[in-house]
């Protein structure tokens, strides 16, 4: 197994925080995941997909620190009759584009979507009223604690609203088998396009950012509407700005920290506990 190496993790993270780890490695093989994952690592073993959907708060991590970078493990993508198996590397566009190119809907909302296929398994990953697990079959995942490789069917996987069982961290995604329905290809690709151009119409793709930063509240309207009506639309702490074009987003607009941004979290926090006595949940995981 390589050694490991000290990494810059700015490009392996959305918000392109500028950050370092003594210790980051890319495993190919299930094997070499395994080998890792049983490392010392007093400070903790942080899993990395494509970085779409976390907070590098420090800018730099010692070598008590594992990174393991899971977008080379496996990107396979394979059809199967109405199934699509995928590799826990892949991205979910190549997937959304892959069962367009055979004929294959459920997929379309999710379209445009950032990050892989194991991050999708990991947090329930939708939009628009749908989800990930919506048309997934098994999910096949690593157990370090036990040595083992299950499959896990979808009830299995407890699918709930931005979360599944493999939140706890106790288990790593190695693929998912979805089961999808037969269309027009054209069909399918003219639905992506419509997604992806409502997407784009709402949501900041011009600056670094990672999602939505919370869950939706219950109780409340959405994050983004509850930031508006505070005014908080465009403020900023150093780097880390609520997005203007979308309150529920918070963008890298220029050398943001981790702390920049987890500033801004406790302010947006704040306004909906004044506006409405909710707490709001991060979607989003710290490291």
């Amino acid at each position: 197994m390589p050694q490991s190496r000290p990494v810059r993790l700015t490009e392996y993270n959305s918000y392109r925080v500028a950050a370092r780890a003594e210790r980051c490695h890319f495993p190919a093989t299930t094997a070499e995941l395994a080998a890792l994952l049983a490392e010392p690592a007093p400070g903790g073993i942080h899993l990395l997909g494509h970085g779409n959907n976390i907070i590098l708060s420090r800018p730099y991590y010692d070598a008590e620190h594992l990174f393991v970078c899971t977008r080379r493990l496996d990107t396979s993508l394979t059809v199967d009759g109405t199934r699509l198996s995928a590799g826990t590397g892949a991205r979910l566009r190549d997937l959304c584009r892959a069962a367009a190119r055979a004929g294959l809907s459920g997929l379309e909302t999710l379209w445009d979507i950032p990050g892989s296929v194991g991050g999708a398994a990991v947090m329930n990953a939708g939009a628009y009223g749908t989800s990930f697990y919506d048309v997934v079959e098994t999910v096949e995942a690593f157990f370090p604690a036990e040595g083992i490789i299950r499959s896990l069917s979808r009830t299995e996987c407890r699918p709930g609203y931005r979360t599944a069982i493999f939140a706890d961290g106790k288990a790593v995604i190695l693929g998912a088998r979805l089961g999808l329905r037969p269309d027009d290809p054209a069909r399918i690709l003219a639905a992506m396009g419509r997604v992806g151009k409502l997407r784009r119409s709402r949501l900041p793709y011009d600056l670094p950012s990672a999602g939505s930063v919370f869950r939706r509240p219950e109780g409340a309207p959405p994050v983004g509407v509850i930031m508006e009506e505070a005014g908080l639309k465009g403020f900023r702490i150093g780097g880390a700005r609520i997005s203007r074009r979308h309150g529920g987003f918070i963008v890298n607009a220029g050398g943001a920290t981790g702390a920049d941004i987890l500033a801004v979290v406790e302010v947006m926090r704040e306004a909906a506990r004044r506006r409405y006595g909710v707490e709001l949940k991060l979607e989003q995981v710290v490291i």
